[in-house]
């Protein structure tokens, strides 16, 4: 406040931007003899237009002053852009015509100073009898101001003004399919190729809301002319064939020559002359549908294999070093601090760690990376054909086979050190594995949808898999811990993991602590949640953001 205080112009801005404009004509009132290049833009944001003339004669007034003042104001006037100053003198020479005053306005909104532009273009807004171009620039700075409701009505005016102006029908058509709204989309992007048949951007946009409506080879055909038209759409075209080509069952036809036919142009697709009557498909049999969401989870099994480690030097080796990490760290913590080297339960403490260790890293893994899975795959999602349980059950299941073969490693490791040996009962363990699987799928249904809606989620979650860590008895036994505390850890749900795990590894050991009933009671509650969660939000969690 007290640096605006020295500033006026700077203050009356940000009252202007504050929604205040009574509060920044009363600044400007109030400012005593200031400069006349400030004063006229003081004067053209607040839109008063009388005072105007008087201060474009003043010999006082100059480039130099003009600049100084839109630097003041965050707008650089100098360099090799574009000449704010002559901008905003003709918008101040002539404050009644649209073309400057645009002008000027589209200039202050490419320099971030959104709210500022919005003040310059709404003494020309009149609703639904605006221009074409007013009602254009607006809809952009509304849509960069979050405002998607009134932008949409915007982008509507405008369309209406100038219907044969293929840019105002595409950008109608982006912001319809940002809405959730891809049949009115598609209208409004034919329109726009009807008017421009090379509007490559058109095209791309036909082809999106072809995606969202299901119609997949119409999607592909336009796809393929936008990517002819112009080169930055190619791997939009290309990812949606990929997938195309993954849901579409494979059938080997009989090699029947041919004859050579002449070449005839496709038919132009007529998206806004569907019959009325027109009934949908019937759904594929469940055989056909079954064998297609194997195909596409399969190819995502091959996309997320490449890519699950690809921020990590160490790649899958990675995964081996992490377990071992952990019980070397707690074999070092604990052997410093004096502890018994005799475990509750076995040999050695590195099997004993190793037995809690492993299913926690499998729950702990599963449940985190399906943490903001719907942000992650946006450009995935656009495709109808992939879902977001395909991706999930895709990474849910690479993320439990890659713990499963660590594990196998990690115990063959131990065996071959001389310190560890094969499972006493190798089917519990199996049981075991598959139980949490099944619990572990059902937080991360939930943490993906919590995670998609509240950013905080992702750093709440690892504070609890921290609290985990330390009640499910990866380093100690529940008879080490008191009464009271014992009966506190017993709720966790891992903790009857830990035990079922090491009452499999152990022979002879039956833990006094393993309730598997409870354990299933937590599974089945969390695949009803997760579940419940998922098919309520999965329409919403597939929209672009």
């Amino acid at each position: 406040m007290e640096q605006n205080a020295r500033r006026p112009l700077t203050a009356i801005a940000a009252a202007i931007e504050a929604g205040l404009p009574a509060q920044a004509a009363a600044l400007l009132e109030n400012w005593r003899d200031p400069p006349v290049a400030q004063a006229l833009v003081a004067r053209l944001l607040l839109d008063q237009r009388a005072a105007l003339p008087a201060l474009l004669t003043s010999p006082s007034l100059d480039r130099a002053g003009l600049a100084a003042a839109l630097r003041e104001l965050g707008l650089a006037a100098d360099g090799t852009g574009p000449d704010l100053v002559a901008a905003l003198l003709g918008a101040a020479q002539d404050p009644a015509a649209e073309v400057p005053r645009v002008h000027f306005a589209s200039l202050v909104l490419v320099a971030g100073r959104h709210r500022l532009a919005e003040a310059l273009l709404l003494p020309a807004w009149k609703g639904a009898a605006s221009s074409a171009m007013v009602a254009r620039a607006l809809s952009g700075t509304w849509m960069l101001l979050g405002r998607e409701a009134q932008a949409l009505e915007a982008a509507r005016i405008a369309a209406e003004a100038a219907p044969q102006q293929a840019e105002l029908l595409e950008h109608l058509a982006g912001l319809l399919l940002r809405a959730g709204q891809p049949g009115p989309a598609l209208l409004a992007a034919g329109r726009a190729i009807g008017a421009s048949p090379d509007s490559h951007q058109g095209w791309r946009l036909a082809s999106s809301g072809l995606l969202e409506l299901g119609e997949t080879a119409d999607a592909i055909a336009a796809a393929n002319r936008a990517a002819r038209l112009s080169g930055l759409h190619q791997p939009h075209a290309e990812q949606i064939r990929t997938a195309h080509a993954a849901e579409r069952p494979v059938v080997q036809l009989p090699q029947v020559p041919l004859a050579e036919a002449p070449f005839r142009a496709p038919p132009q697709p007529g998206w806004a002359r569907v019959p009325a009557d027109l009934q949908p498909p019937p759904p594929p049999p469940l055989g056909r549908a079954i064998a297609t969401r194997a195909r596409i989870i399969d190819a995502l099994l091959l996309r997320e294999t490449r890519t699950m480690f690809s921020s990590s030097r160490l790649g899958y080796a990675w995964a081996l070093f992490e377990p071992l990490s952990h019980v070397l760290l707690l074999s070092a913590v604990f052997l410093f601090l004096g502890h018994d080297s005799q475990p509750p339960i076995g040999d050695t403490m590195l099997t004993f760690y190793m037995t809690g260790v492993l299913s926690f890293l499998f729950f702990a893994h599963l449940t985190e990376r399906a943490m903001d899975l719907p942000a992650a795959n946006r450009s995935l999602l656009l495709v109808p054909a992939v879902g977001l349980f395909d991706v999930l059950a895709a990474k849910s299941v690479l993320s439990a086979v890659t713990d499963l073969v660590i594990a196998a490693l990690t115990f063959g490791l131990l065996i071959a050190f001389g310190v560890g040996r094969l499972p006493a009962d190798p089917a519990s363990m199996i049981a075991c594995y598959l139980v949490l699987f099944l619990l572990a799928f059902g937080i991360a249904c939930v943490n993906m949808v919590v995670s998609s809606y509240s950013s905080a989620w992702d750093k709440l979650w690892p504070s609890v898999l921290r609290l985990q860590y330390f009640t499910c008895g990866v380093f100690y036994h529940p008879l080490d811990m008191p009464e009271d505390i014992r009966s506190l850890i017993l709720l966790n749900p891992l903790l009857h993991v830990t035990e079922w795990m090491r009452q499999a590894y152990y022979g002879g050991y039956e833990s006094p602590f393993l309730d598997v009933s409870y354990l299933l009671q937590w599974t089945i509650g969390s695949l009803i949640a997760g579940t419940a969660l998922f098919a309520a939000t999965a329409r919403q969690l597939r929209r672009p953001a």
